[in-house]
C-alpha cells in the first residue's frame, strides 16, 4: 500500500516549521539543569486530654409535702406555704414553731378532720402528730 502525503501549500509548510522550531527553542530553554522539587510536610497527630470538671448538682429544694410524724425546718425541710391534710381519726396535732425548742410555739392546734396551717418563711419549724400526709396548696 503506498501512501501518499498531503500537500502542502507553500504558507502552511512554513507555519509549520515555525511552529515545530518555537516548540523546540521553548522546550529547551531551561535545560536540563533546573530541577523541580515538591515538598510533602505532615504534622503529627496531637492528642489532647481535656479534663472538665462538673459541679455536683444542687441538693433538692424544700418539699411541699409532709407525710410522716415529726418536726421539719422551714425553708429546708419544708417550703413555706399553706398547707392541707385531710387529718387524722385521733386527733391530729400541729404546731409552727418560733425556734427549735417544741415549746416555743407560735400557733398549734389539735382535731380531728381536715385541717389548713400556713407556714410563715419566718417561723423556725413546723411540728405534725397523727395527721397523715400535708400537702401544700399554694
Amino acid at each position: 500500500m503506498n501512501r501518499q502525503r498531503p500537500a502542502y501549500l507553500p504558507a502552511q509548510r512554513a507555519t509549520t516549521t515555525v511552529i515545530a522550531g518555537l516548540a523546540l527553542l521553548l522546550a529547551g530553554c531551561g535545560g536540563s539543569s533546573h530541577t523541580t522539587t515538591t515538598v510533602i510536610s505532615t504534622l503529627p497527630a496531637e492528642t489532647k486530654t481535656v479534663t472538665k470538671t462538673v459541679a455536683p448538682p444542687p441538693p433538692p429544694g424544700p418539699k411541699t409535702s409532709i407525710e410522716n410524724n415529726g418536726t421539719y425546718i422551714v425553708n429546708k425541710d419544708i417550703a413555706p406555704g399553706t398547707y392541707r391534710t385531710e387529718g387524722g381519726k385521733n386527733g391530729c396535732y400541729w404546731a409552727r414553731l418560733r425556734s427549735f425548742n417544741t415549746n416555743d410555739v407560735i400557733d398549734n392546734n389539735v382535731g380531728d378532720g381536715p385541717q389548713v396551717v400556713q407556714i410563715l418563711p419566718t417561723d423556725a419549724a413546723f411540728m405534725t402528730r397523727s395527721c397523715g400526709k400535708w400537702q401544700k396548696i399554694d
